[in-house]
């Protein structure tokens, strides 16, 4: 691995660590703020926001166990990272819509993952297919 690639990882290493403590705060704070007065296993504009605050969990975890992968150069590590890009884009770019409707400045810090993530996805697919 050449010195770019080095400086890459390691950007996406913090990138997918800060991303899973934001995704993991975030949700709990929605969990805790009482945004739904009736529970969250009843409907709320169309959903049960049971799915949607599980979701984000799940992918803040698999964000941070990427991160940590990455970390140790574990050989499955940029696989993982790439299951767990694919994850936080499409969670993000889902949820984008919402957070623009209902408060559009929440949205800054969900486009920024967006683009990191696409900008992401070729490099850990040129490192994925080299382990095979």
């Amino acid at each position: 691995m050449n010195k770019r690639d080095r400086q890459i990882q390691l950007f996406l290493q913090l990138f997918l660590a800060f991303t899973g403590v934001y995704l993991v705060g975030l949700n709990i704070w929605k969990l805790n703020s009482g945004i739904w007065e009736s529970g969250i296993f009843e409907f709320y504009n169309q959903e049960i926001p049971v799915f949607k605050l599980g979701a984000g969990l799940i992918t803040g975890m698999v964000s941070l166990i990427a991160s940590w992968a990455l970390w140790l150069r574990a050989s499955w590590a940029h696989s993982f990272a790439l299951l767990s890009a694919g994850f936080i884009f499409s969670y993000n770019l889902i949820s984008l819509g919402e957070t623009i409707y209902a408060t559009p400045y929440h949205a800054i810090p969900m486009v920024i993952i967006v683009i990191v993530m696409l900008q992401s996805f070729p490099f850990l697919m040129r490192r994925t297919s080299r382990n095979l």
